[in-house]
């Protein structure tokens, strides 16, 4: 069941829209619609949608100060859909970059959603920023680069089978190879990390990681830390480290992460996706790799995604609802906003199924 869970995720698609404007769960006023340059965004939120129940993917945004959450704020700038399985989004400089991985298609918005140009890339799942380029892998065994300045393709890299997210540090770009399509065969290709010199775009090393890695992310140190994932049944999803001289150490078992600074937060879900949920939320120390628990001072309840505001360390957890059958995948899914100390701020209606929030860097 659980890998029939992953493959949803990965194959959802966008089929209808429905255009909403969200209040802040604890707020009982109505929010304005949003009018193009006079949005205030201090969040973008990224929904997959449900294919099975005609639910499209869908970008919206959050108003910390009015303390609002506005869905498909794409579709009202650009009256079209954001693609088939938004997967993945990040801001670099003055636009924001989305990709819908079953459109293949890499949308380019400046920082209000309005669509600027598209492209079209092969199997997009993650994207990372640095150095002037965006850079996209490529679930058919690829990196592509791409140059911010003439937005145009200018290099891939092969590396290994249905890599996922990447981190870059310490001048190199950090790749994990899932080899997710692979699971008939218990992920055998699934075991590493490509590393990329990036003044040359050529992978200099494989290192050896945990099962089925699918996660990636860096410190202010310069540490890689990934979440090899496991068969989902005997073999636990583990957060591993690597550092500056690749050596790679085994941390704690989650299945999500997020860093800011030198301090890693992480949720760990133990699921059968009808009745049982048990959550952890931690946080580590990314150089002496000291644990603390309970870092959250309420509940989430289906823990989807896990992201960090750099701007005031807000941590961000988004979620699912639960219904007696366990995860509602067609309904509106919410987000959980805590401060830097765990303390509950407030909860936004999201979209269906929200993957991802993605902060500008200018708020």
């Amino acid at each position: 069941m659980l890998m029939k869970f992953k493959n949803f995720i990965f194959n959802v698609l966008a089929v209808s829209v429905a255009i909403t404007v969200f209040v802040a769960c604890d707020d009982d006023n109505e929010s304005p619609r949003p009018e193009g340059d006079k949005m205030q965004i201090d969040a973008y939120v990224l929904n997959q949608g449900n294919t099975y129940s005609s639910i499209a993917s869908s970008i919206g945004c959050l108003d910390y100060t009015a303390k609002t959450a506005t869905d498909s704020v794409f579709y009202l700038q650009n009256g079209v859909l954001p693609g088939n399985t938004l997967q993945y989004g990040v801001v670099y400089g003055s636009y924001f970059y989305a990709i819908a991985f079953d459109s293949n298609v890499l949308f380019v918005c400046d920082k209000n959603l309005k669509l600027q140009t598209s492209l079209n890339v092969s199997n997009p799942r993650a994207m990372v920023t640095d150095g002037g380029y965006v850079y996209i892998s490529n679930y058919d065994g690829h990196v592509t680069k791409l140059d911010t300045a003439t937005m145009s393709v200018v290099g891939t890299v092969e590396v290994g089978p249905n890599p996922e997210e990447m981190a870059v540090a310490n001048g190199y770009l950090y790749v994990v190879n899932s080899d997710g399509m692979n699971y008939t065969n218990n992920y055998a290709n699934g075991k590493s990390v490509s590393k990329i010199n990036l003044s040359t775009f050529t992978v200099d090393k494989t290192i050896a990681v945990g099962l089925n890695p699918t996660k990636a992310v860096a410190d202010a140190s310069g540490n890689i830390f990934i979440i090899a994932m496991g068969d989902y049944t005997a073999i636990p999803s583990t957060i591993q480290k690597i550092d500056a001289n690749d050596n790679v150490t085994d941390v704690a078992e989650a299945t999500m992460m997020a860093v800011n600074g030198n301090q890693l937060y992480a949720v760990k879900v133990e699921t059968d996706f009808y009745s049982k949920c048990q959550k952890t939320y931690f946080s580590v120390n990314t150089t002496t790799l000291e644990r603390t628990d309970n870092i959250l001072s309420a509940d989430v309840e289906f823990p989807i995604s896990l992201s960090i505001d750099p701007s005031n360390g807000h941590i961000f957890v988004t979620s699912h609802t639960w219904g007696q059958n366990g995860p509602n995948y067609s309904a509106a899914g919410y987000l959980m906003e805590f401060d830097a100390t765990g303390n509950y701020l407030q909860k936004y209606t999201a979209g269906v199924n929200p993957v991802q929030v993605v902060f500008p860097d200018n708020h």
